[in-house]
């Protein structure tokens, strides 16, 4: 089985959302191994897409030729990603320039761990049986958390990849709310529509030796690696507004591998972004830095990252 799928089908975000589109560029040039993929390249995955036409709509009005029209776009996005080497630095495993990008020879380890969050980014092009991407990312955003932390937090994954919180979402809110000397909401279970209660993982900052935790701080996690992610944001707040009974207000926190970002390094995405604690691409590497090691035994670098550095397509 091919490690990367459905590579002819292009993204369709709305053409503002670029970061959507310099990821596939760059997944491109991975599969590409080593080989040049420059603006042509590119342009050419897209006009062999019947829904060319229908991809952007934002300027529908603008009658400049489609090819100068789209190897504008590319160029914007090759110049994005120009960006993106600056600020990745250590982590980048593309040359690129204003005409062309290209996967590095020797792939360092923290090239790689660049790669896993690209891929996490991009389901729609692994294959479903085998992938491991999303449990390992919250694995990934767990060393993540607990590095942003200071010395002395608790933190857990609490989501199915759990092995402290087992059992139905009864038992496992109850385990939790037992660790932090908080009562439970509610002893009805019902109508919980997941098994975590939409919570990834957790973390506290407990007072030592003192029985009364109220007022410490909390935080509650969760992680997503697909395109809806802005619904996922607000996960965290059914654990707060239906299971415990929290002393003090937890702050909610989100993983995401995107890079979500424009040229100037803003959010994309802003006004869909929560106002609680947002971890984007760059934020999670950077946090990755000195902890490498401990991600790089996780099930996906070995059955997906090397799989898919070593794999070529060739681009028609």
């Amino acid at each position: 089985m091919n490690p990367i799928q459905s590579i002819d089908n292009v993204p369709k975000e709305l053409y503002h959302k670029k970061h959507y589109y310099c990821d596939y560029v760059e997944i491109l040039a991975l599969i590409n191994n080593q080989d040049i993929v420059s603006i042509s390249d590119i342009y050419d995955r897209f006009k062999e897409n019947k829904d060319i036409e229908k991809i952007n709509n934002e300027d529908a009005e603008d009658n400049t030729p489609p090819d100068e029209k789209w190897n504008s776009r590319i160029k914007e996005w090759l110049d994005n990603i120009a960006v993106r080497n600056g600020v990745f630095n250590d982590f980048y495993p593309f040359t690129v320039n204003n005409n062309n990008i290209q996967l590095k020879d020797n792939l360092t380890n923290a090239h790689k761990l660049y790669i896993f969050l690209l891929l996490s980014s991009s389901q729609k092009y692994i294959p479903k049986k085998g992938n491991t991407l999303p449990n390992d990312f919250e694995k990934v955003a767990l060393i993540a958390l607990e590095n942003y932390l200071p010395n002395g937090a608790i933190s857990d994954i609490f989501g199915t990849t759990s092995d402290k919180y087992t059992g139905s979402l009864e038992d496992k809110v109850t385990l939790l709310a037992k660790r932090l000397k908080y009562k439970v909401k509610t002893d009805d279970f019902t109508n919980s529509s997941t098994g975590d209660g939409g919570l990834d993982l957790v973390a506290w900052l407990p007072f030592d030796k003192d029985d009364n935790q109220n007022n410490m701080q909390i935080f509650l996690s969760q992680c997503a690696t697909g395109k809806e992610w802005q619904n996922k944001q607000h996960e965290t707040t059914k654990m707060t507004n239906h299971y415990i009974d929290f002393k003090s207000k937890p702050t909610h926190v989100f993983f995401m591998p995107y890079d979500c970002r424009n040229a100037n390094r803003s959010f994309a995405e802003q006004g869909e972004i929560f106002d609680g604690l947002f971890f984007d691409r760059i934020r999670i590497l950077y946090l990755l830095k000195n902890k490498i090691d401990s991600v790089l035994n996780l099930t996906s670098f070995n059955s997906i990252v090397d799989k898919v550095i070593s794999y070529e397509e060739e681009i028609v």
